[in-house]
C-alpha cells in the first residue's frame, strides 16, 4: 500500500508513552449537575494526568465505552439515553471537547474502539441482564456468539459492515489523529475452534477500515492513522484469527499495540515482522487486569516489566487502566473513587498513593534511560486469572480456553508443582534487564523471593519451613540457604504466606534470560500435599 510522505512522518511521531484512557471507567460523567462550570472541573479531572510534570505521555487514546452504545451523536448505533444527551443540549460534546483539550496540550489523540465490547456499563448501556444481549444485538440473534454474554460474530458480513460504519462515522465526525481497533475488548471474534480458518474475513475488514479512514484523511487534508491492539505473540494472533503478518505485509496498519496483561510481549518477533516497514510496535500493560497476582502492581514491578521490554527496542510503551486523576481534581468533582483505584489489605481507598505511583510510572517508563539505576522487581508470570473465570480460568482451576488466547496468559510457567522425589528441577525463565554485574557497586540488595503453596493453592501451614528443604539454582549456580519472609497481603491479588528469600550475587545473573531451577531436596512426612511454586521474583534495590 502506497502511503504519502506526510502519512509516514505522522506514523513516525515520538510516542514514548501511549496513554489509553478508558474515559467512562471513572465516575466523572456519572453524577453531578450538567453545567459549563462542572464541565470545567471535568476537564481539569481528565487533563490532570497530562498536566502533571514531568511526564513522558506523547499520545492519548480515548476509549468511550463498550462500543455498541454511542456517547456521541450517532446515526449508526443507538445513543445512550443517560447524561450525554443533556450535555449536548447545553452545547457540549464531551467527546469533541476532551479531544480538543488534549490536543491543546500538544498530544497526539486517537479514538480507541472496543471492537466487541461486553455492554457491561450499567449507566450508559441499555438496562439488561448481563447474560442477555442488549436490544441492538437482540434484533439479530443469528449475528451473535453466545458465551457468558452475547458477542458479535465477525464471520457475519453484516457485523463487519456495522463495525465499519461505526468507525467511518467516528472518523468523519471527529478530527482525531488516528483510530485504534482494540481487539483486547473482547477477543471473541469467531466461533471457537474456527478462528484461524476465518482470518481472511478479519483481514478484509481491516482492509476496508484502512481504505475508509485513508479516504477521510485525504478529504480533510491530513493523514488518519490506524492502530490495532492484538495478542502478545504471533501464535496467539493465529489462535484468535488475526493474520498480523498479512496486515503488516500489506501496510494495513500503522501501529501494533501488542499484549494487554502479560509481561511476555514477544517484541523481537514483531520487530522482525515489521523490519523494513513503517509499522511501529508498542507493548501494552494493563494496571487493573494485570498478570495474576500482580493486579495494581507496585512501582518496582512496573519498572521491571518495562525495562525488560526496552531491551528489545520497541517504539514506546502503551498503558491501560492506569488513569487516576490528581487528588485535587478528584475532590473538586465530589465523586466516589473508581473501584480500580482500590488496594491494600482491607481494600481501602487511597487516591493519593495511586496518584503518586502513576506520576512515577508516567515519568519513568517512556525511555530505557529513565529506568536505569532505580529499584525494580522482575518476575516469572502466572497463567490465567485477571478477569472473571468465564473468560479466563484461574490458575487453581486451569484449563485451556478455546474461545480466546488474548489475555489468558496461557503459556505462562506458574504455578508449577515440584516433584516429591526431588528427581528434577522446575525450570523457569526469569528475564532481567539490568546489568547488575556492571553496576554491582551500586547494588544495595539483590534477592530471589519464591512463594509456595500446597497443590490446592492453600498455605502449607506452620510446619512448612521445618518440613522441607528447597534448592534453587540460577544459571545452574546454587544459591545460598534461604530465610523465611512475609509479603504484605492485598485484597486485589492472590496472596501467599509462605515465602523464602534466597540471596543472589550479581555475578550469578545475566542480562536477559536467566534459567531458574527449583528442586524439592527433601520433604517431611508431615507435608502430605504436593508443593507448588506460586511466584518467583527478583528484587533489585540500588543504593540511594
Amino acid at each position: 500500500m502506497k502511503l504519502s510522505q506526510e502519512h509516514l512522518e505522522a506514523v513516525g511521531r515520538r510516542r514514548r508513552i501511549i496513554f489509553q484512557d478508558d474515559v467512562l471507567a471513572t465516575r466523572a460523567f456519572r453524577k453531578g449537575d450538567i453545567s459549563p462550570e462542572r464541565w470545567n472541573r471535568i476537564v481539569d479531572f481528565y487533563m490532570s494526568r497530562l498536566d502533571a510534570a514531568p511526564n513522558q505521555i506523547d499520545s492519548v487514546w480515548h476509549e468511550w465505552g463498550e462500543g455498541n452504545t454511542a456517547v456521541w451523536p450517532s446515526e449508526v448505533i443507538p445513543q445512550t439515553a443517560n447524561r450525554f444527551p443533556d450535555w449536548w443540549d447545553i452545547g457540549i460534546d464531551p467527546v469533541l471537547e476532551l479531544l480538543d483539550e488534549t490536543r491543546k496540550r500538544g498530544r497526539e489523540v486517537f479514538f480507541s474502539y472496543r471492537i466487541n465490547g461486553s455492554d457491561n456499563d450499567d449507566l450508559f448501556d441499555p438496562p439488561h441482564d448481563f447474560k442477555d444481549p442488549v436490544p441492538h444485538k437482540a434484533e439479530h440473534p443469528d449475528w451473535l456468539i453466545q458465551k457468558w454474554h452475547a458477542y458479535w460474530n465477525f464471520e457475519i458480513e453484516a457485523v463487519r459492515a456495522l463495525k465499519l460504519a461505526i468507525l467511518r462515522e467516528v472518523a468523519a465526525q471527529y478530527d482525531y489523529d488516528g483510530i485504534s481497533i482494540d481487539f483486547a475488548r473482547v477477543p471473541l471474534l469467531f466461533p471457537e475452534g474456527r478462528q484461524w480458518e476465518c482470518r481472511n474475513l478479519l483481514t478484509d475488514f481491516v482492509r476496508d477500515v484502512r481504505a475508509t479512514i485513508l479516504d477521510i484523511g485525504v478529504q480533510r487534508g491530513r493523514p488518519y492513522l490506524l492502530a490495532a491492539r492484538i495478542p502478545e505473540d504471533l501464535s496467539g494472533c493465529h489462535f484468535d484469527g488475526i493474520d498480523a503478518e498479512t496486515w503488516v505485509e500489506e501496510g494495513l496498519v500503522d501501529i501494533l499495540v501488542v499484549g494487554a496483561r502479560t509481561a511476555q510481549a514477544d517484541i523481537p518477533a514483531f520487530r522482525k515482522l515489521t523490519s523494513d516497514t513503517h509499522v511501529r510496535i508498542y507493548p501494552s500493560w494493563d494496571d487493573h487486569h494485570s498478570s495474576d497476582g500482580y493486579r495494581h502492581p507496585s512501582l518496582n514491578v512496573w519498572r521491571g516489566v518495562c525495562a525488560n521490554w526496552w531491551r528489545h527496542e520497541p517504539d514506546g510503551m502503551h498503558t491501560f487502566n492506569l488513569m487516576s486523576p490528581s487528588p485535587e481534581t478528584h475532590r473538586a468533582l465530589e465523586i466516589d473513587i473508581a473501584r480500580r483505584h482500590r488496594g491494600g489489605p482491607d481494600d481501602e481507598i487511597d487516591i493519593e498513593a495511586a496518584w503518586e505511583l502513576q506520576r512515577h510510572v508516567f515519568s519513568e517508563i517512556g525511555a530505557a534511560e529513565t529506568l536505569e539505576g532505580i529499584d525494580k522487581v522482575f518476575y516469572v508470570e502466572r497463567r490465567g486469572g485477571g478477569h472473571g473465570e468465564d473468560f479466563v480460568p484461574n490458575p487453581d482451576n486451569w484449563y485451556t480456553p478455546r474461545h480466546a488466547y488474548f489475555q489468558t496468559n496461557m503459556r505462562a510457567s506458574l504455578p508449577v508443582r515440584l516433584h516429591d522425589d526431588g528427581s528434577s528441577d522446575a525450570l523457569l525463565v526469569l528475564d532481567v534487564a539490568d546489568d547488575v554485574n556492571r553496576v554491582s557497586e551500586s547494588i544495595d540488595h539483590l534477592s530471589l523471593q519464591v512463594a509456595f503453596s500446597c497443590s490446592d493453592g492453600e498455605s502449607p501451614g506452620p510446619e512448612f519451613v521445618d518440613g522441607m528443604e528447597v534448592e534453587v539454582r540460577v544459571n545452574n549456580l546454587c544459591l545460598d540457604a534461604p530465610h523465611q519472609i512475609a509479603q504484605p497481603p492485598t485484597a486485589l491479588n492472590a496472596h501467599f504466606t509462605e515465602w523464602l528469600e534466597f540471596p543472589v550475587l550479581p555475578s550469578q545473573l545475566a542480562v536477559g534470560e536467566n534459567l531458574v531451577g527449583i528442586r524439592l531436596a527433601s520433604k517431611s512426612e508431615a507435608l502430605t500435599e504436593p508443593i507448588r511454586v506460586e511466584k518467583v521474583e527478583l528484587h533489585v534495590r540500588y543504593k540511594r
